[in-house]
């Protein structure tokens, strides 16, 4: 079901927003109903139609579940009836090893950010889509917000501007208040969405297929589809000519059946994967999710970081939208909290990130874990350990 907006783009800008989310996938959805929660007035913006696909694994580990248990939306969830994912299996070449997953479920991103939007809306955000934004000037008590819908363009002004944009970010490339590094060698993301019911890749489990190129998983989400995503090397897109053939071949060398509709699905692409998007926060200005940095993920990462940082963000706006004169503290506490939530975890999936670059360390690593199971499991649990952020991130102080 179309998703249409609230309000239009004329009457948006004749309103002093608290709170503007640029962005209304999942990390932008849940800091706009958080900050709507919060009493604050709050509009909702994304440059997509929504529902939309995207390219993502699908799947929301257990952190990325607590967080949502944790503000109320876990009935959202189960309403969707996705798979419960149970294990990991992981191929490279001849070697193979399945790990038992904590918890987690396989939803596509068509319902799953449309579900979290109409959320918000219940929550009383307004929501625009079809809109191209863009952070602005500063004002001595709020900040502008540029938009542009079918040739028109506009301004309006907020309080607080969170950046939920993904790997968009903000938009600015010759921006002097903000910098964003690309690692050189990053890969790529592609994926798509296939119609399949043959028995292959049963539901409950992550597929992974490790090669010299890159990797893909597969995953049947709550409609019975197999939602492909993979990373891949420039040169081996290149090399193959496209992503379903460069997937095909990790497939092959994996020893996985070939889904029929694979070279005929309609496949996106996305820009260079990793990277980082200095301050996350400036004048009235909170970066979050993919739009602050984004490290190539393991099994769900992507999205508990989003909803991770959204859901810690929402005191830090809370700030700046009661600061009439802008305080640069505010922006410092958030730089902090950002690191203390996510320097750990996105050192880790770094060093899988570059593990999976090698065809040779993966296989030893698959021999070592199947000679010594619990280390598979430690590993699952550190990459879905959730109690270092059962606390609440900040204590919020008027």
């Amino acid at each position: 079901m179309s998703l249409i907006g609230t309000l239009s783009l004329s009457d948006a800008q004749e309103i002093l927003w608290d709170v503007v989310v640029i962005g209304a996938g999942v990390a932008g959805s849940v800091v706009a109903r958080e900050a709507a929660r919060a009493g604050h007035r709050v509009l909702l913006v994304d440059k997509r139609h929504f529902p939309r696909r995207k390219v993502c694994g699908a799947c929301l580990n257990d952190v990325a579940l607590n967080v949502l248990l944790q503000i109320g939306l876990s009935d959202e969830i189960e309403a969707f009836g996705g798979p419960q994912l149970n294990r990991l299996t992981l191929h490279c070449g001849s070697r193979a090893i399945t790990v038992p997953l904590p918890g987690g479920r396989a939803i596509s991103r068509e319902g799953l950010d449309a579900a979290l939007i109409r959320a918000a809306i219940d929550m009383q955000v307004e929501f625009l889509p079809d809109v191209f934004a863009k952070v602005g000037r500063i004002n001595t008590d709020s900040r502008v917000v540029r938009l542009q819908q079918a040739g028109h363009e506009t301004c309006l002004n907020a309080r607080a501007i969170v950046v939920a944009s993904g790997l968009d970010g903000l938009g600015l490339p010759n921006s002097d208040e903000w910098t964003t590094r690309i690692v050189p060698s990053s890969r790529v993301g592609a994926g798509c969405v296939i119609d399949d019911s043959s028995d292959d890749y049963q539901a409950g489990t992550i597929w992974m297929a490790v090669g010299a190129g890159g990797y893909a998983g597969l995953v049947r989400v709550e409609d019975g589809r197999i939602n492909i995503a993979g990373a891949f090397d420039r040169d081996y897109l290149r090399r193959h000519g496209s992503p379903a053939l460069a997937t095909k071949s990790l497939l092959e060398k994996a020893k996985f059946s070939i889904p029929r509709q694979l070279l005929s699905a309609d496949w996106q692409g996305t820009v260079p994967l990793t990277r980082t998007t200095t301050p996350v926060a400036s004048c009235r200005v909170f970066l979050i999710g993919d739009a602050a940095g984004y490290v190539e993920p393991f099994t769900g990462e992507g999205m508990a970081w989003g909803l991770l940082t959204a859901r810690h963000v929402t005191c830090f706006v809370g700030q700046a939208v009661s600061a009439r004169q802008w305080s640069p503290a505010i922006a410092n506490d958030w730089k902090t909290e950002y690191r203390r939530l996510m320097q750990s975890r996105q050192r880790f999936c770094r060093l899988w990130a570059r593990l999976l670059r090698s065809p040779t360390l993966v296989s030893l690593t698959l021999s070592a874990l199947a000679a010594w199971p619990w280390l598979a499991r430690r590993i699952i649990e550190r990459v879905n350990s959730h109690s270092e952020h059962e606390r609440l991130a900040h204590e919020c102080r008027s």
